[in-house]
């Protein structure tokens, strides 16, 4: 009763922040994403019928305390809607920095989630894995498919999941790395903090609806423009509601690298940001420009170029 599955990270272009409810989260609005090949999760789940509860490492480490209770209150979530009567030995391999702002909960969840069922023998829909995914983490939804990936926010646990929207090929993501530490404040946390802003809520979720219909738009048009703009756009938006929460996750770097964008498309390069809840900023761009386009960022940075990644798979 093994199984070993691989899960890509995903980066979100309109972006997911809030939940309806926490148990399930059900997002408070519907987001878009980008898989990527260069970072990604690799678990195998064991089942062992004389284990009296889940033991967890990650990268060789053993695991306890509040990461190790989040993972196994998924693992006994799935158990119960599964009826699967075993505790299992978890081992992970975190193919990217935890906790840095690079969604490293969506890859490990997505991977978590497949090898529990696969373990056992349960065969599910994609939709239907997506659904269990979403459970450990929200963004996990999304990192069950490649390429550009739609999660629709639902209003229960069976409506709330991801779906493949388009191929993305032709598409390049650069990474710049401004910190790999683990933040100050996870997103989780920080997330919940904007139950306590009632208007700046509406005023995101509003925003929110507008764009994320403006990207579906641009990215089956193929609109790497529009695309890109609307994803800076989105992620200034999010920066903006956290600030407002009392929470900072940009640093100076981050904000060099931004007009550093803005200052390459001036000279008709089409590289446009975002930021997910973290330092770390991610350029959008093709592939075709890749090679003019690095030198710039590989200045005030370590960069990671990352093209689509592919759904999740056994390996």
């Amino acid at each position: 009763m093994t199984h070993k599955a691989k899960a890509h990270t995903n980066i979100a272009l309109v972006k997911y922040w809030g939940k309806k409810e926490s148990t399930d989260n059900l997002p408070i609005n519907s987001s878009i994403s980008l898989t990527l090949d260069n970072f990604y999760t690799i678990t195998s789940v064991t089942y062992d019928p004389n284990l009296k509860q889940d033991e967890l490492k990650i990268d060789d480490v053993s695991i306890q305390g509040v990461e190790f209770q989040r993972v196994t209150k998924f693992m006994d979530r799935i158990r119960k809607m599964y009826q699967i009567p075993y505790y299992a030995y978890i081992d992970s391999k975190n193919h990217v920095p935890k906790k840095a702002g690079l969604a490293s909960s969506s890859s490990a969840f997505a991977a978590l989630a497949y090898a529990a069922l696969k373990a056992y023998g349960i065969e599910v829909s994609d939709k239907e894995l997506s659904t269990v995914a979403r459970i450990g983490s929200g963004s996990a939804s999304r990192s069950v498919y490649g390429g550009f990936v739609v999660w629709e926010e639902g209003m229960s646990h069976e409506t709330s999941y991801a779906y493949p929207l388009k191929d993305a090929d032709e598409y390049a993501l650069i990474v710049c790395m401004v910190d790999k530490k683990e933040k100050s404040i996870d997103s989780r946390s920080a997330m919940l903090k904007l139950n306590e802003f009632p208007e700046l809520k509406l005023e995101w979720i509003e925003n929110t609806q507008y764009l994320f219909q403006e990207m579906k738009e641009a990215i089956l048009e193929d609109d790497l423009d529009r695309i890109g703009s609307i994803a800076e756009s989105h992620a200034n938006l999010m920066h903006y509601v956290i600030q407002e929460t009392g929470v900072t996750f940009l640093t100076d770097k981050s904000f060099e690298i931004m007009d550093l964008t803005e200052k390459i498309r001036l000279k008709g390069l089409p590289v446009y940001y975002t930021m997910d809840a973290g330092p770390n900023v991610k350029i959008l761009t093709k592939k075709k420009y890749v090679s003019q386009v690095l030198p710039y960022y590989e200045k005030v940075a370590e960069t990671i170029v990352c093209y689509q990644g592919g759904g999740i798979e056994s390996i």
